[in-house]
């Protein structure tokens, strides 16, 4: 081949090295300098109501420069890692989704509109990567209409996962993410929404004191131990908020439950009686107790607290001595 070549002369080499690029074009593609800069024209022309916006996208990243929008990330870097972390997120957030490659070549046409060479490059993506796209390129498509003068920072911000995350759980996830930066994503990768309101809710609104006290470091390595699937505060958090001067209301009445259970165990324990079932009749009982004292403190007659069960065993009972009368 070799010999053929050098036979031929300088034209044919050429010829033949164009022909080598031209094959090699579609693994080049599929990188991360790439994708930026689609992404790029995807925001322009959404800001620019839809407007066909004229850019070069290659697959050397020559053209971004220092526009970068995922600047964190090596831009000869293959898509394959991004897509793992994205249906990982996805997963966690139960919104995977598998559809047709016609289908995702149609919703890439409606991102990009007439570019003839964005669209080959597309064809040439696996079908993965070609799903990655046009999820990422859709989702920053809307911040773009929803954020038309912060839209490349925010994207710059969230970064590929981040945008995924967007996807999956809301655009309204969006500037607490840009803001709060990639930490924040554990939260929403861990605990899902539940662990979102909590964190938006009663850390962010705390979150100087937090810091001080080394519990908002915490809480982002590890928001499972602060709060349940229900988006409830543990007896941990409380423990731990309480360190930087926080009381969580929400967590409260856990908490006394807790305690009376734990205060009952140790009376039992007296006797060589903890066991369970004598533990929560423990409990019922001071629970009874407590409701009791309410109604006395209020005035309302200690009956009252009966009337569910006494009235039914009543009303049976005259049931009963009227059929003996008939």
């Amino acid at each position: 081949m070799i010999r053929k070549l050098r036979g031929q002369g300088v034209g044919t080499v050429a010829v033949a090295m164009l022909a080598v690029a031209t094959l090699t074009a579609p693994a080049r593609a599929g990188k991360v300098a790439w994708l930026d800069d689609l992404m790029q024209q995807v925001i322009a022309e959404a800001k620019s109501g839809g407007k066909n916006v004229a850019r070069e996208i290659g697959g050397d990243g020559a053209s971004a420069g220092a526009r970068r929008l995922f600047p964190r990330l090596n831009a000869d870097e293959s898509l394959e890692r991004l897509v793992r972390q994205s249906d990982d997120l996805a997963r966690a957030g139960r919104a995977v989704e598998h559809p047709a490659e016609a289908l995702l070549e149609s919703r890439f046409s409606r991102l990009m509109g007439q570019d003839p060479q964005a669209v080959r490059t597309f064809a040439g993506l696996p079908a993965a990567e070609k799903r990655l796209v046009v999820e990422l390129g859709e989702t920053a498509q809307r911040l773009a209409r929803r954020y038309p003068d912060g839209a490349e920072g925010m994207v710059r911000q969230l970064g590929p996962e981040g945008l995924t995350a967007v996807r999956v759980y809301g655009d309204d996830v969006a500037e607490v993410l840009a803001k709060e930066g990639p930490e924040s994503l554990s939260v929403l990768r861990k605990t899902g929404r539940s662990g979102w309101s909590f964190f938006t809710g009663t850390v962010l609104p705390h979150k100087k004191k937090l810091a001080a006290a080394g519990v908002l470091a915490a809480f982002l390595a590890d928001p499972e131990r602060f709060v349940d699937y229900a988006g409830k505060a543990t007896e941990y958090a409380v423990r731990e908020f309480g360190k930087a001067g926080i009381q969580l209301a929400a967590a409260i009445t856990g908490g006394a439950a807790r305690g009376i259970e734990a205060t009952v165990g140790e009376a039992l324990d007296a006797y060589g009686l903890n066991v369970r079932v004598l533990r929560y009749l423990g409990m019922a009982a001071a629970g009874m107790v407590v409701v009791i004292s309410f109604l006395v403190v209020i005035g309302l007659p200690v009956r009252w607290m009966f009337r569910p069960v006494v009235g039914p065993i009543r009303w049976a009972i005259s049931m009963r001595k009227a059929g003996r009368v008939v």
